[in-house]
């Protein structure tokens, strides 16, 4: 299969209605509202015009990682107290920014599911205008790793329901991992099938593609940046054909500082995150792309998964990036405990 070429079309946003929260027994709630990446802020107007607003604003505003064009972490919306009325409290993500001086200490209380299923609110108390912008300021990491962990558990969550159980099985096996591919992807075949596996998305607007393979675990060299790109890159030249003979490649003329890596455990086990952008060597062609390195120790093996985005019409690629990040988070090595 090679990549090919869409004309543009427009793009319908796929709203996911799952929990993040874990709960049971408890009373019927409905489905959360919204879109993914939807945040609303619940603010009245001096204190949405002040230092602290505007930090919010911004804070939720931050570019996405590893986009070819910039977009939000979030989409924010900002509608003051009065506005808030009951159809607005199933939002999927709520900050409620509370300034009184009656309070008696300037706090943070995350909630799940607190009026609807699959909700994440974060409420903001501070005494003073003045004092909850250091509020937020500490508690930054805290607010936004929140709202991502939550639409990223919607989303396997939701994956869960349309699980594709042949290609989860079959690629699981192969690779002695649990994981869970929606049905919506289909089995690619790369020239060299033995090298990896290969599954996609493909319609008239875009394509997702998601990749899977290993290679052996020498030592912590084999974890880091470059190593990872060159066996990325000599894997991809190797089986992921374009138009007119091109091949794909990591984009790297921008220098290696534009792709940016991240490292830490998940599920028992090390993991390096990498974003960037690919282009087809050749050919005017590229997008972004997120990959997942876990190191199995049991069998000294480093098991990878790399998707990537193929969407010329629009620069909205941002949900598809985590809908492919859903797949990779769903990813446990079966000799590990599945727990996060």
């Amino acid at each position: 299969m090679k990549i090919k070429f869409y004309l543009p079309v427009a793009l319908l946003l796929m709203v996911v209605f799952t929990s993040c929260g874990k709960g049971s027994g408890e009373p019927f709630k409905s489905a959360v509202t919204g879109r993914n990446g939807e945040v609303l802020v619940v603010i009245n107007d001096n204190v949405r015009n002040d230092t602290a607003g505007h930090y919010i604003h911004n804070m939720l505003s931050e570019p996405y990682r590893g986009l070819s064009t910039p977009e939000p972490i979030f989409d924010c919306h900002m509608v003051p107290h009065g506005y808030f009325d009951d159809p607005m409290h199933n939002f999927r993500n709520i900050i409620i920014v509370n300034v009184s001086d009656t309070l008696s200490a300037d706090t943070v209380y995350l909630y799940n599911d607190l009026w609807a299923k699959g909700q994440s609110v974060v409420w903001l108390r501070a005494k003073t205008k003045e004092s909850l912008l250091p509020l937020v300021e500490r508690n930054k990491g805290l607010i936004v790793n929140n709202f991502v962990r939550c639409e990223r558990e919607r989303l396997i969550a939701f994956n869960k329901t349309i699980r594709h159980h042949q290609l989860s099985e079959n690629i699981g096996d192969k690779y002695g991992v649990n994981i869970c591919i929606p049905n919506t992807y289909i089995r690619c075949t790369p020239k060299d099938k033995s090298a990896l596996d290969w599954v996609a998305v493909e319609n008239d607007e875009y394509q997702m593609s998601f990749l899977m393979y290993e290679y052996p675990y020498t030592g912590p060299f084999a974890m880091t940046k470059a190593a990872l790109l060159n066996k990325r890159d000599s894997l991809l030249r190797a089986n992921i054909e374009g138009p007119q003979g091109s091949f794909m490649c990591t984009e790297t003329r921008f220098g290696l500082d534009e792709i940016d890596m991240r490292a830490g455990r998940y599920k028992g086990s090390y993991v390096a995150e990498i974003r960037g952008l690919w282009r087809m060597e050749g050919y005017a062609m590229g997008g972004p792309f997120i990959m997942r390195a876990m190191v199995d120790s049991v069998n000294s093996r480093v098991v990878v998964t790399d998707g990537f985005v193929y969407y010329p019409s629009r620069d909205k690629k941002r949900n598809l990036i985590r809908q492919l990040e859903a797949i990779m988070y769903s990813v446990s090595l079966k000799t590990k405990s599945s727990d996060n």
